[in-house]
């Protein structure tokens, strides 16, 4: 009992004396970290259904989350021993998941992917309260809307990404695929509405630190989401109708199209994380 207690009051007083660099650096692996599985998931989902993908891309883009989890292990004194254990977790879960995810069904294992996820958002959260609890109230602020914001809202386009890029790598949806796409939009339109009133009102409390056409563009990054997820709620509501032949996808440009999205998206994450070195 006693060497618990010295393990936790030892954790306590390395997270007290982390620099600021290293929060944000950790902050950018968990970001990294969540980026790359999507991209992962999106990839395999495009992959298994007949997409122009390789079986290498898929291994690369393994090997490349692995790399980041381990990276987040490599930083252990940054956090407490509680999160380095949960991300050594994830790790296992993951290697788990990708020796078996070409025997499940695509929905299970994209849905698989999406949990690993969720857990790493969570996490990241996790973390940022934890790093700036005795922070300043602009740095609490801009890492908030950095971790509870922007990051799930890269993995709320992300995952849209995934889904239509599948659908149109094969030309149709099974009935599971469709329910739970047509489901989700709600959660996207809430998740992007909440992100550009966060960021209009830290553009309201620091006018200066933000640039100065900042509102236009809130305004075409809403503009261009919801466009973006139009696309997916036509070739639906097509597939619903039985005509989804009718609509002309590319697996490859939809996927394109959100990978832009998602870097449009971090645009916003970068703006805030300039403020918390200010």
């Amino acid at each position: 009992m006693r060497k618990i207690i010295l393990l936790l009051i030892t954790a306590v007083f390395s997270l007290s004396a982390t620099s600021l660099d290293d929060k944000v650096a950790y902050l950018d692996n968990v970001k990294e970290l969540i980026i790359m599985t999507q991209k992962m998931r999106g990839d395999t989902n495009v992959y298994v259904k007949g997409g122009e993908i390789v079986l290498s891309e898929i291994e690369d883009d393994r090997d490349n989350v692995a790399t980041s989890l381990r990276d987040l292990r490599h930083k252990f004194k940054t956090v407490d021993i509680k999160t380095n254990d949960e991300f050594d977790k994830l790790h296992r879960y993951m290697q788990s998941l990708n020796e078996v995810a070409s025997e499940l069904d695509t929905m299970t294992t994209f849905r698989a992917y999406s949990l690993l996820i969720n857990e790493m958002l969570k996490i990241g959260v996790q973390v940022q309260e934890n790093f700036f609890v005795d922070g300043s109230e602009r740095q609490k602020r801009v890492s908030a809307v950095m971790m509870k914001d922007v990051l799930p809202m890269t993995e709320h386009i992300g995952r849209l990404r995934g889904l239509g890029a599948g659908m149109a790598a094969c030309g149709q949806c099974n009935n599971d695929e469709y329910s739970y796409t047509k489901e989700y939009f709600v959660d996207v339109a809430d998740t992007l509405d909440e992100l550009v009133a966060a960021m209009k009102t830290l553009n309201a409390s620091y006018p200066n630190s933000y640039p100065k056409n900042l509102d236009q563009q809130l305004k075409k990054y809403q503009t261009d989401v919801k466009n973006y997820i139009g696309i997916i709620e036509t070739k639906l509501s097509n597939a619903e109708l039985g005509e989804i032949e009718s609509i002309k996808l590319d697996a490859y440009d939809f996927f394109s199209h959100g990978s832009s999205l998602i870097d449009h998206t971090l645009s916003f994450y970068e703006m805030n994380k300039i403020l918390l070195n200010d």
